[in-house]
């Protein structure tokens, strides 16, 4: 793998994956972005599925990492296909015969079916994974060499959490640092998969130098090991409540776990009368999370990831010291909206 090109090379993924490809001798790599980024100047401007491949993109490649996607779950069908869809037809001129192509998708693009056939948007639980589905499928007509890794849920780097960007949990962790999280709908005992990004970027790095990786579909997940949701919620509360210690601020209370029937059949209804317009979007923006924090089957892992708690640990300290105003913040409790 000589020549290597890695879409959305400043997003969590393609950050890890282009810093481990510049540090290794022997290979170019070029990273592509759809805004570029002052912290990487070398990365090349392009809005992949908006504008024609940039001068000096040609290739030939001898491997594209496709990680560039927009992992928002609350996305039109529309906004999510030119997102995530698009994008991969895209990659199409700069791919040869030759040219090995690995494609990031996510390890819940099966839906509720857990298969990834169905164009239905029903069969899936947003748009995300509606769109990742689609777009694997459109990869595999398009791209003879293609490896399709599926992760779950992602975090910071195992050492030090660093992340590039936060989407994913960290919008939860937000939510309960901000006190936009008043209650959360969820299974205690259920299994919420998370992986440290320098996990992914191992897996993609095996995939690039590994030819019977070809055709493969890896699946990267904790699986049986997965940590249960109350103990994700409890190590990202002592993390917070850590980080807030340190920094001269007092705890922030935990956000009551409440199981999803009963959330649905009670307590939602309730806050459609009495909270505000705000606080009712928030709790539409979080009902996303709602099948991922009641799962209680396990993924099924080709690659299996144990051993996230400091991770995870790591991962909540990287973003409170990034965000400190947010981390820092007293969370009120909600009030019912005035009338």
């Amino acid at each position: 793998m000589n020549s290597i090109l890695i879409t959305g090379a400043t997003g969590l993924v393609g950050f890890e994956v282009y810093d481990r490809l510049r540090e290794q001798a022997g290979v170019t790599v070029v990273g592509t972005s759809r805004r570029g980024s002052p912290r990487r100047p070398d990365v090349v401007r392009w809005s992949l599925g908006a504008q024609p491949p940039p001068s000096g993109l040609e290739g030939p490649w001898d491997v594209v990492v496709h990680t560039a996607a927009d992992v928002r779950w609350s996305l039109s069908p529309e906004q999510a296909y030119r997102a995530n869809v698009d994008t991969v037809s895209a990659l199409t001129p700069l791919v040869s015969e030759r040219t090995r192509v690995i494609h990031v998708s996510t390890a819940y693009a099966g839906g509720h079916r857990d298969d990834v056939s169905s164009a239905d948007p029903g069969d899936y639980r947003n748009s995300y994974e509606w769109s990742k589905a689609y777009a694997e499928r459109r990869a595999r007509e398009l791209f003879p060499r293609l490896t399709v890794i599926r992760p779950p849920l992602i975090i910071g780097r195992s050492r030090d959490g660093r992340a590039a960007r936060f989407s994913g949990l960290y919008t939860l962790v937000r939510g309960i640092a901000t006190g936009t999280v008043p209650a959360i709908a969820a299974d205690a005992r259920a299994r919420l998969d998370l992986v440290p990004v320098d996990a992914v970027a191992d897996l993609i790095l095996e995939a690039a130098r590994e030819p019977a990786a070809t055709g493969a579909v890896w699946t990267l997940a904790g699986g049986e090991r997965a940590l249960e949701t109350g103990v994700v919620l409890g190590i990202i509360m002592d993390a917070l409540n850590q980080w807030r210690r340190v920094a001269g601020h007092a705890p922030v209370e935990p956000p009551r776990i409440i199981p999803p029937e009963r959330w649905n059949r009670f307590f939602r209804p309730f806050a459609r009368d009495q909270l505000t317009q705000r606080q009712n979007l928030m709790l539409d923006l979080l009902s996303a999370f709602d099948p991922y924090l009641a799962a209680t089957v396990p993924l099924t892992p080709t690659h299996t990831v144990g051993g996230v708690e400091g991770c995870l640990r790591h991962s909540i300290g990287y973003w409170a010291a990034a965000n400190q105003r947010l981390a820092a913040m007293t969370p009120r409790p909600w009030r019912p909206a005035a009338g």
